[in-house]
């Protein structure tokens, strides 16, 4: 991997000698394009708590926010600049060019770009994003789902009575209590024959569960990975995770099935950039407390690769940095377990756990610093001027 070296480009980066030692390690500029769109999207939304323009906000999509404020609602742009709706009280994120929101009327509408409401549906209660094929789900008034296109046709009138998504064609719903999915055109694609059905995964896999055991099914309705487990998870970078039955601990299994952790942890979490956290309890008596959980990392053959040593324990980001919490306190490691050292002349009060590629470190005069994957720390004014620079 090319590596970039340091370029100091102002001096206001690392005033009060706030600085990050990576074992020596080269270390990229912080005015550089090493940032994926995702990271760029966070520091926008930092940026915009940050300068004072909303107090909080969420994720951004599709270059915008929903904000709220004391009365109104409304929605961010990247470059700061804000949009309030007065007419709303509700709003979801915005999804092919639109976003569903409520009146204050409690009439369902959607939202355009601009902030215009450009469709009221009187007759529903509520609707929905649209998915990659222009189609949503809508609920009418009458408590069942049905489904509508970009130009608010309704293709399937509203007659089912639970749905748990619709995507790549397939609307999966209960009717009479059973599970299935039609597609547009209201045509069984998988049977109703089942307890419950998930939503559609990344690869085009379904958890399915009857007679009280699940496995995986894919758009067809064709059965992948058995419907043999007393409680199964969906997958998450190809690995899913399952309880067993008879004792109660968890395992993983691979696309196909195959068990790759047999089960034998208190808990596993969702694979994320290659690892799990893995937890067991150790129970005690007559030293304070009962339970001790003990938390570490198996990767995606199952090795624990970091012993269960840490008390907490959170996913590690895309660049191998991740915060957890040991007998002595805070840290940040990296993928070999090992803990970064972050020479900062302030005592550091708290830290915190990485989102989307970035920490907050609160320090002992009452700043912050923000920690990235390349272990380089941003000040508040860091944040605002790469805003500026990403979005225009």
């Amino acid at each position: 991997m090319k590596k970039i070296n340091l370029i100091i480009v102002s001096l206001s980066l690392w005033a009060l000698s706030i600085t990050a030692c990576n074992n020596a390690k080269d270390q990229s500029n912080v005015n550089d394009s090493s940032y994926t769109m995702e990271e760029q999207l966070e520091i926008a939304r930092l940026a915009a708590q940050l300068d004072g323009t909303v107090p909080d906000l969420y994720y951004f999509q599709e270059g915008k926010s929903i904000v709220i404020s004391s009365d109104s609602i409304g929605f961010i742009r990247t470059n700061g600049q804000v949009t309030y709706i007065p007419e709303l009280k509700e709003l979801q994120q915005f999804s092919n060019g639109l976003a569903a929101g409520m009146t204050k009327e409690d009439i369902p509408c959607y939202v355009d770009s601009t902030g215009k409401i450009v469709k009221t549906f009187p007759d529903y209660q509520s609707v929905y994003d649209f998915g990659k094929d222009d189609i949503t789900v809508f609920l009418h008034k009458n408590d069942k789902f049905g489904l509508m296109d970009k130009s608010f046709k309704e293709l399937i009138p509203a007659k089912y009575n639970q749905t748990s998504f619709h995507d790549n064609g397939l609307f999966v719903v209960e009717f009479n209590g059973k599970w299935g999915a039609v597609d547009r055109n209201d045509k069984t694609i998988i049977p109703f024959e089942y307890e419950s059905l998930g939503y559609l995964d990344d690869a085009g896999m379904i958890l399915a569960t009857k007679a009280s055991l699940s496995g995986f099914i894919d758009q067809s309705g064709k059965v992948i990975a058995p419907l043999t487990y007393y409680n199964l998870f969906p997958y998450q970078e190809n690995f899913a995770r399952f309880i067993d039955k008879a004792s109660g601990k968890y395992g993983v299994i691979d696309r196909k099935g195959n068990i790759i952790v047999q089960p034998k942890y208190n808990d596993i979490g969702f694979f994320k950039n290659g690892l799990a956290i893995v937890s067991n309890y150790n129970y005690q008596t007559g030293k304070g407390e009962d339970i001790i959980t003990k938390r570490g990392y198996i990767d995606t053959t199952g090795k624990e690769i970091i012993p269960l040593t840490f008390t907490i324990a959170f996913d590690f980001e895309k660049r191998g940095l991740a915060f957890v919490q040991d007998s002595v306190g805070d840290a940040y490691i990296d993928r070999s377990g090992k803990k970064i050292q972050l020479k900062i002349t302030e005592p550091m009060t708290k830290l915190g756990m990485f989102n989307h590629g970035f920490a907050r470190i609160e320090l002992g005069d009452g700043g912050f610093v923000y920690l990235d994957g390349y272990q380089r720390l941003l000040k508040k004014e860091d944040i605002i001027r790469l805003r500026d620079e990403y979005f225009k």
